[in-house]
Order: C-alpha cells, then sequence, then structure tokens
C-alpha cells in the first residue's frame, strides 16, 4: 500500500513539473517575437494542445497581415496540419474551433472570389458551432460578428446586431478570466471595430 502511495505523490510530482516547464515555456515563446520557439514547443510539448494553437494562430495571423501569396500558401498549410491535429486531440475544444473558422477566414482572403463560395459556409457552422458549446466565450462572439461585418462589404448585408455583438463581446473579454497562458486576445480588436466600422 505504502509502494503504491509513493508511486502517485511520485507521478502526481512529475506531472506537476512538467505542467510548471511547460507554463515558463510557453511564457517564454509568447514573449518572444521567434516563431521558432513555437516550432520546438511543438517538439518538445506533442501531448499539449497550447503549442499547436498558438503556432498554428501565428501562421494563421501572419497571413492575414501578408500579401506574399507563395509564403502564405505554405504557412497556411502548416496551419491547416496542426488545426486537424488538434481536433482530432479535442473536438469540442472551443477555442481550437476559433482557430479553425479563423484560418478558414485567411483562405477566404487569400481569393474572395474563388475560396468565398467554398469556405464562408463551413466559417458560420464552425463559430455557430463554438457558441454553442460556449455562448460567452468573448472569441466566438467576436469571431462571428467582425466575419459578418468584413462579409457585409461584398453581401451588403445590415451589421447593427453585429456591431451589438461587438459590444457585448468586449463586456465578455472584461469578465474574462483565463488559466494561465491559455488565449485571451481580441479586446483590441473588438475595440479597434467599435471605433472604425460600427460608428
Amino acid at each position: 500500500m505504502k509502494t503504491i502511495f509513493l508511486s502517485i505523490v511520485s507521478f502526481l510530482s512529475i506531472s506537476v513539473l512538467a505542467q510548471n516547464n511547460l507554463e515558463n515555456d510557453l511564457n517564454k515563446a509568447l514573449n518572444s517575437s521567434e516563431k521558432s520557439n513555437l516550432v520546438e514547443l511543438v517538439k518538445n510539448y506533442p501531448n499539449e494542445w497550447l503549442p499547436k494553437y498558438y503556432l498554428a494562430l501565428s501562421e494563421v495571423v501572419s497571413v492575414l497581415e501578408k500579401d506574399n501569396k507563395n509564403d502564405n500558401s505554405k504557412m497556411l498549410d502548416e496551419a491547416k496540419s496542426l488545426i486537424n491535429k488538434l481536433e482530432n486531440q479535442d473536438p469540442k475544444n472551443v477555442e481550437i474551433l476559433n482557430l479553425k473558422a479563423l484560418y478558414l477566414t485567411a483562405e477566404i482572403v487569400q481569393d474572395p472570389l474563388t475560396n468565398g463560395g467554398i469556405y464562408y459556409p463551413d466559417v458560420l457552422e464552425t463559430y455557430q458551432k463554438a457558441l454553442r458549446l460556449n455562448p460567452n466565450n468573448p472569441r466566438s462572439v467576436l469571431g462571428l460578428a467582425e466575419f459578418n461585418i468584413n462579409a457585409a462589404n461584398y453581401i451588403g448585408t445590415d451589421i447593427t446586431q453585429d456591431c451589438k455583438n461587438v459590444k457585448k463581446s468586449l463586456a465578455l473579454f472584461t469578465n474574462e478570466k483565463p488559466k494561465k497562458n491559455e488565449p485571451k486576445w481580441g479586446k483590441e480588436r473588438a475595440e479597434e471595430l467599435l471605433k472604425n466600422q460600427c460608428k
């Protein structure tokens, strides 16, 4: 009995230590501008979702900020591979669904005329699934609202309700209490949307 107890204590100690190492390493990587640090984290922590999440997020955000189609195609392929692994690992993780919707949006941005018809329904469906799982996730509320606001430039829909949802997301961001290093981005984007597109 004593041996079993010591084994359990030892296992828990190792788990806590590994978690602390991940938190420290992830914190360093997120405060660095080097993508290679996140790549290394994915290798060092293959069973943890956050390193894959942040690496995929950095790829998608880079694509949305760049205009180099060749680089963008490669980065989107890398992001897609990571997101597929994340979905297989945890298909009901709302943050992974938000990331997937953002990735699909980046695909649309590359070629709106061709990719809009392909990915538009998937983006809506992915955000709606996330909102069914957690209607108070600020990134889900904001993501869907921003997607609709941008789509309105092409299809001419009314964005009044979407702007209300951007405001709603700000309140949700204020009340959000994520665990250390878990996703908490988006508040600044909501403020920017309200200032520039929801006047």
